[in-house]
């Protein structure tokens, strides 16, 4: 969402996750190619501005309540193999925002994880139950080996809070 000095504001449609019926799997908040049509229909092509003259209308402050424009975060596979053919085929301009973590040799896995978890496991219920469990093991070890730290802080931080209440 977009704000103009009026406190105005106006629309960025931003998508992440896309599925198909062949490489990307349904997942979490993910839509198909056909959601992604309805969508644009339901939205009006005529209502979703290019990425450049989106941009170029902010910046002249011109944009009507009901201009939109589309972004994709994180510039990932399923973007570009379900998205982009539609916004080719209606011929609809984007912003495109990638991971600039990789320019820092610094990689974000979250993508990793997710594909980790959407093939790996039948559903992502299972996927969280078997995370838990190990993540409860080893926060119990965590606990038990850091308690007299643990205990300190807390401390520090029940003084800290009394003195300012």
């Amino acid at each position: 969402m977009y704000f103009n000095n009026k406190n105005n504001f106006y629309h960025g449609i931003m998508f992440h996750h896309f599925h198909d019926d062949l490489v990307h799997k349904k997942g979490q908040g993910s839509i198909s190619k056909d959601d992604f049509y309805k969508i644009i229909k339901f939205i009006g092509r005529e209502n979703i501005l290019d990425a450049d003259i989106f941009f170029d209308k902010l910046k002249k402050n011109k944009l009507k309540e009901k201009d939109v424009c589309f972004t994709f975060d994180d510039a990932i596979k399923c973007q570009a193999d379900i998205a982009l053919p539609v916004l080719e085929d209606l011929k609809i301009k984007s912003f495109f925002f990638i991971y600039t973590s990789l320019f820092e040799k610094k990689p974000d896995y979250l993508e990793v994880y997710r594909y980790f978890r959407m093939n790996y496991f039948d559903n992502v219920e299972i996927f969280y139950s078997s995370f838990y469990e190990i993540l409860n093991k080893n926060l119990e070890n965590f606990f038990k080996k850091n308690e007299n730290v643990i205990e300190k802080k807390k401390k520090k931080i029940s003084i800290l809070f009394y003195r300012r209440y």
